[in-house]
């Protein structure tokens, strides 16, 4: 009988564990659908894509005042992945600061729009701030800026 006295105890225990581990589960099932890795990304972009992806967000985002409240988040994740795919000729952005959670900024689109000539020196100037492009642009406009 003695035995007897601790099972409803360990029934307990054994369906909190469940619980815990099936919310655990659960919410990383959630992060999963609705966070794209940037290798998800990567293969919905085709290297023919990769500029016109790129270009059009940068240019819409311009036309918008770079205003982060215009933003569409899946657009700026996509934008973010075209500025690192492999197809691109000059890079903005990397796999690993993508995985980190880190996306372009006015100051890289406005750098990115400069070498293709749609914004003008002054105006990529006005966006232009070491701390806020990512190092990869940062390169790139600090030898446009010189």
């Amino acid at each position: 009988m003695k035995g007897d006295e601790s099972k409803p105890i360990w029934i307990v225990v054994t369906l909190l564990l469940a619980l815990v581990v099936g919310i655990t589960m659960y919410q990383l099932l959630a992060k999963t659908n609705a966070q794209k890795t940037f290798d998800d990304w990567l293969g919905d972009i085709s290297a023919g894509q990769v500029s016109i992806k790129l270009t059009n967000f940068c240019k819409t985002w311009r036309d918008a005042g770079f205003s982060e409240a215009t933003v569409n988040q899946n657009k700026l994740a996509e934008a973010t992945v075209a500025a690192a795919h492999p197809s691109l000729t000059t890079r903005y952005f990397t796999a690993d600061e993508f995985e980190v959670g880190e996306r372009l900024s006015p100051c890289d689109c406005a750098v990115y729009l400069y070498t293709l000539g749609e914004m003008s020196l002054l105006d990529m100037q006005t966006f232009y701030n070491p701390r806020n492009c990512h190092d990869m642009t940062n390169d790139l406009a600090e030898g446009i800026v010189r």
